[in-house]
């Protein structure tokens, strides 16, 4: 019931943002019975075509030499994101991919899950904002605040809460690890372990300046890449 009425209320809501009242769609917000999930449902429908994906280009020949650059960056973030969402393009913005949630640190304050109805309270503020900043033909600072709802939003969903059995910090570090050997196939698992664990020539979590192969590190990686498999072929997508 609660799926048949945020299609409901998401469909007046788009319907009101083309005639440009945002204050009506605030007044319909709240007149919708308070469930996190309708609400999260009318938001993301309103604020998804706003944002706009970053171009990356999954066939330029220089790809893997980028990822190396910034190995603890966001880059190689989003060039995994980009890799997981290409073959459901299709299906367009609102498309979820469960996966996806393990680009995100569940023990980084900025990012950690929320509780649903927490998520849709905080990104109620932001989502007003973007369509205040739409009325006064605002569009930059429109997507940026549009952005920050979606994140907000996302850090509600059920597949951003935390998983029994998933190391928190591991999890984007595995991202980063099969998306760089991805692009870089000759590179050898330790090699990686030794771009993203060391921190001033030496890692914190072994003590060690370069990892072995059998290293507790490189084990340690090695069993989070094989999870972050498991779960990308859950999504079926291709490895």
């Amino acid at each position: 019931m609660a799926g048949v009425t945020a299609a409901i209320r998401a469909t007046e809501a788009r319907k009101l943002l083309e005639l440009h009242r945002p204050r009506c769609i605030v007044a319909l917000l709240h007149r919708t019975v308070a469930h996190a999930h309708t609400h999260c449902v009318i938001l993301a429908v309103l604020l998804c075509p706003f944002i706009v994906q970053k171009e990356i280009d999954l066939t330029n020949p220089r790809l893997g030499s980028e990822l190396l650059k910034d190995p603890k960056g966001d880059f190689p973030l989003d060039v995994w994101e980009t890799y997981c969402s290409k073959p459901f393009a299709h299906l367009g913005p609102l498309y979820l991919l469960s996966v996806l949630s393990w680009r995100t640190d569940p023990s980084d304050p900025k990012t950690s899950a929320l509780d649903p109805q927490e998520a849709v309270d905080e990104a109620m503020t932001s989502a007003v904002e973007t369509l205040m900043l739409l009325k006064s033909n605002q569009p930059a600072e429109a997507m940026e605040s549009a952005k920050r709802t979606v994140k907000t939003l996302a850090r509600g969903a059920s597949i951003c809460q935390p998983k029994r059995g998933q190391p928190a910090s591991m999890r984007p570090i595995a991202v980063r690890a099969w998306i760089i050997r991805k692009f870089n196939p000759t590179l050898s698992l330790a090699k990686v372990a030794d771009l993203l664990f060391l921190e001033n020539r030496k890692c914190p979590r072994c003590n060690r300046t370069k990892h072995q192969y059998n290293s507790p590190c490189v084990n340690a990686l090695s069993t989070a890449v094989r999870n972050l498999c498991v779960a990308m072929e859950h999504d079926r997508i291709p490895l």
